[in-house]
Formats: C-alpha cells, structure tokens, sequence
C-alpha cells in the first residue's frame, strides 16, 4: 500500500493545471448535464463536489491514461470515488 502525502498541495498545482476544463467548453457541457436533486432521506451527507470539478477529474483520466485511483494524489477531487459516484 503507498504512504499518504505529507506535502500540503499547491493552490496552482502544475500537474493538472493544464488538464482542466475551458470556461468556453464547459459552457457548451453545463446546459447538458441533469440538475442535481439531493435525495438523502435525512437532509444530511457530505456536501457534494461541483459538476465541473468531476467533469475536470474524468477529463484529466480520460486525456493522461492514469489509473481513477490516482486521482487521490492530485487536486482535482479528493477521492477517486467521488467521480465514479458524481450523478
């Protein structure tokens, strides 16, 4: 199993700075995508991670070829669960 990261990310990390999504095609994404309704019976559950942030997770896996696993050492979702669970 590999060590956790000591090394607190940068708000500019230059890993997957360039793997991001455009301001112009995820305007062209955004009216595509379903409104989210939260259906937690209680109200409650972990805030959820914004549609644009999943869609740069996926895109980044999607263009690099990286394991989804690995997305737990970039900044771009903190848990490679998040993405697969985004919907």
């Amino acid at each position: 199993m590999s060590e956790k990261r000591t090394r607190t990310r940068t708000p500019t990390n230059n890993t997957t700075t360039g793997f991001r999504i455009s301001d112009e095609l995820w305007e062209v994404l955004q009216p595509l995508l379903p409104e989210h309704r939260h259906t937690h019976p209680l109200g409650g559950g972990r805030l959820r991670r914004s549609d644009r942030a999943c869609a740069d997770a996926i895109f980044y896996v999607l263009r690099t070829g990286c394991p989804w696993k690995a997305l737990d050492v970039t900044d771009l979702v903190p848990l490679p669960t998040t993405v697969s669970r985004h919907g």
